[in-house]
C-alpha cells in the first residue's frame, strides 16, 4: 500500500471487514473530531450550492490570528500534501533530505523535476538531526531542506532556535519546515513565530483535529512565496466545509490541550509496556506515534506486521522509509483499549517465538503489494 491508513486495501489483504480493523498504521487523532464539528458541518450544507471562497478569508484570518502572522503569509490548502506538492516548484533547486522521514518529501521534489539528495540520521544517535552537521552539509550547494519538527517516523524534535539560526546563517537555502504533527507537542517553540525569510512552515489540522477525510492544511511564509504558490494551486482548492471547520478549529484550544494530555500519557504508558515486553527498541518520539526497532532475529518488521494484521491489527511497516531497514516499524497512538489490546498481542507473538521451533506454528503468509510513500 502506498500510505498507512488504507482500511479498503488492509480489509483486502486480512479478509477482514474494514471495521474490525484496529489501525495503528496511520498517525490521527484517537479521541476523533471535536463535539461542535457535527453540529457545525450539518448547518453549513445548505453553503454547498454555491461555490466556496476562494480566498478562505474566514479560515485565513483564523489562521493568523492563532499563529501570530499576516493574511498576506498564509495560505490554505486541500490537505497539507497538496502545498507539499507545490513548494518544489515554486523554489525548485535540489532537496536535501534528513532521513528517515516522509517520503513524500522526495516524491514532491521529483514531480517538480528537482534533483534529491539524502542526509542519513545516525541510528546511534535516534535518529536526531544534527543541525551543525547539516550546515556543513549546505557549504557547498544550496538546497531546499525538508525537516520535520516533530519527524515521521522517529517522533523527534529538532531545537527550534537551532533551526532558526540554521536558516539565517545559510541564506541562499530554503528550509522547509514540516510542523504537521506539531499540535501534538505540548509547548512546541512554532517556527511560525520569529521566521527567517528562508523559512516555509507546514501546518495540518487533518491529524490533530481527526478530519483526514475532509483534508485541511495551511502554510506560512514570506509574502512573495505565499503570492507565488497562489498562483500554481488550483481555484477552490479548499472546499466549504473543510474551510468553516478549519476557522472554527483554530481557536478550540482546550480541545487541543486536552488531546495532549491523553497522547502523552497513552504513548508514555504504550513506551513502558513495550520495553517490558522486550525485544524492541523503543524510541522516545514526542508525537502520537512511536517508532519501534525489532530487536528480535527471529522476525522482521514484514512478517510481525503480517502475524498482527492476521489479528485485525495493523501498523506501519518501515522497511520502505528511506534511511531505515526491514527491522522497524511504528505504531500510533490509539484509544487505552486498542492499545491494551496491541501490548497484548505483542506479548503473545514475543512468547509465541520465544518457544522451540518445534512448537511453533507458522503463520500463513500474506501477499502486500510494495508501498511506495510513508504517512
Amino acid at each position: 500500500m502506498n500510505h498507512g491508513g488504507n482500511l479498503r486495501q488492509l480489509a483486502e489483504i486480512s479478509g477482514r471487514p474494514a471495521g474490525e480493523i484496529i489501525d495503528f498504521s496511520a498517525n490521527i487523532n484517537p479521541l476523533g473530531p471535536p463535539a461542535w464539528m457535527r453540529p457545525l458541518i450539518s448547518s453549513r450544507i445548505s453553503s454547498l450550492s454555491h461555490y466556496p471562497d476562494p480566498d478562505c478569508a474566514d479560515l485565513i484570518k483564523a489562521a493568523a490570528a492563532r499563529y501570530g502572522v499576516s493574511a498576506g503569509e498564509l495560505i490554505a490548502g486541500n490537505g497539507s500534501c497538496e502545498l507539499l506538492y507545490l513548494i518544489p516548484r515554486v523554489v525548485g533547486r535540489r532537496g536535501l533530505i534528513p532521513v528517515p522521514s516522509y517520503s513524500d518529501y522526495s516524491r514532491a521534489c521529483s514531480a517538480a523535476g528537482c534533483r534529491v539528495d539524502y542526509f542519513p540520521l545516525r541510528e546511534s544517535e535516534g535518529f536526531s538531526l544534527n543541525t551543525d552537521t547539516l550546515d556543513a552539509a549546505l557549504e557547498k550547494e544550496a538546497a531546499l531542506v525538508f525537516i520535520g519538527q516533530p519527524n515521521n517516523p522517529t517522533g523527534a524534535v529538532c531545537d527550534a532556535d537551532a533551526l532558526r539560526r540554521l536558516a539565517r546563517r545559510r541564506p541562499d537555502s530554503i528550509f522547509f519546515i514540516d510542523e504537521a504533527f506539531a499540535d501534538f507537542v505540548d509547548g512546541l517553540d512554532s517556527l511560525t513565530k520569529n521566521r527567517p525569510g528562508n523559512v516555509v512552515v507546514l501546518l495540518s489540522l487533518t491529524k490533530c483535529f481527526a478530519i483526514p477525510g475532509l483534508r485541511l492544511g495551511i502554510a506560512a511564509a514570506d509574502a512573495h512565496i505565499i503570492r507565488a504558490l497562489r498562483e500554481l494551486q488550483p481555484p477552490w482548492s479548499v472546499n466549504a466545509l473543510a474551510a468553516a471547520v478549519g476557522a472554527e478549529a483554530l481557536g478550540d484550544t482546550e480541545y487541543l490541550a486536552r488531546m495532549r494530555e491523553y497522547v502523552d500519557r497513552a504513548r508514555d504508558w504504550m513506551a513502558d509496556e513495550l520495553n517490558r515486553i522486550g525485544g524492541f527498541t523503543v524510541y522516545p518520539g514526542r508525537a502520537n506515534f512511536l517508532l519501534l526497532r525489532i530487536d528480535n532475529t527471529k522476525q522482521n518488521a514484514a512478517e510481525l506486521t503480517q502475524k498482527l494484521l492476521a489479528q485485525g491489527i495493523a501498523v506501519r511497516d518501515c522497511g520502505n522509509f528511506e534511511g531505515l531497514d526491514g527491522r522497524f516499524i511504528r505504531v500510533a497512538v490509539r484509544t487505552e483499549s486498542e492499545n491494551a489490546r496491541l501490548i497484548e498481542a505483542l506479548k503473545s507473538l514475543q512468547s509465541s517465538d520465544s518457544r522451540p521451533a518445534r512448537r511453533r506454528q507458522k503463520t500463513p503468509p500474506i501477499m502486500f503489494q510494495s508501498t511506495g510513500a510513508n504517512v
